[in-house]
């Protein structure tokens, strides 16, 4: 069960970071100032939960 979860855990981060990147790419591209202070909150809300799956990930060995 804990393998399934590191597993998991491990898939859901390389899945954030790539959300990321898209988050980042699209604030650059966009001209709208309201668009890109929603996807800078977008990306902040990736980057905490990265951080606490990478801890959840640490935890689990």
């Amino acid at each position: 069960m804990i393998d399934n979860l590191k597993t998991e855990a491990t898939r859901a981060i390389r899945a954030g970071e790539k959300l990321q990147d898209h988050y980042r790419r699209m604030e650059t591209q966009s001209d709208n100032p309201r668009v890109r202070a929603v996807l800078h909150d977008l990306l902040l809300m990736e980057e905490m939960n990265e951080v606490l799956l990478r801890s959840i990930n640490e935890r689990l060995g």
